[in-house]
């Protein structure tokens, strides 16, 4: 019996494959210039991204609708100012799934704003400052990114 090997050219997609599985799914594609958006559906809505997408995001996290539900096409958006005011650093969309995220560099410095918009027009901003960009790591289940 002779033994085909899997030839190069094949080998590689199919590497990828697996690996994509390993991490509970397959990774989020982008469609927005900042990243997430679209129709594409990401995975685990709600668990902090960067735990795994560390060094392939730079902010990351999942918005719910005040009912509990994904809010795709919701927008988040990162400025110099409270309350959506100042220069807008980034903006990004969620995806299928409610969950945005960016690969774009993020300079945080003293700390940014950020506020969501639903597709409805409701606008809710944070008040405190943000850091970082592992969103879902401080808004867990007790504390979701929520829109109308």
């Amino acid at each position: 019996m002779t033994r085909r090997r899997t030839p190069w050219p094949l080998a590689v997609p199919l590497l990828l494959v697996a690996l994509a599985a390993a991490c509970g799914g397959s990774s989020p594609t982008s469609s927005a210039p900042g990243g997430g958006g679209g129709s594409v559906a990401s995975h685990n809505a709600g668990r902090d991204c960067l735990t795994c997408h560390r060094g392939e995001f730079s902010v990351a996290g999942t918005v719910f609708r005040v009912d509990g539900s994904a809010y795709p096409g919701a927008t988040v958006r990162l400025t110099t100012a409270p309350d959506g005011s100042g220069s807008v650093v980034l903006t990004v969309a969620a995806d299928a799934s409610g969950n945005f995220y960016s690969s774009r560099s993020v300079a945080f410095g003293s700390g940014l704003y950020a506020d969501v918009t639903g597709t409805g027009g409701a606008r809710r901003a944070m008040k405190a400052v943000v850091t970082v960009g592992a969103c879902n790591s401080c808004h867990d289940t007790s504390n979701r990114i929520r829109t109308d």
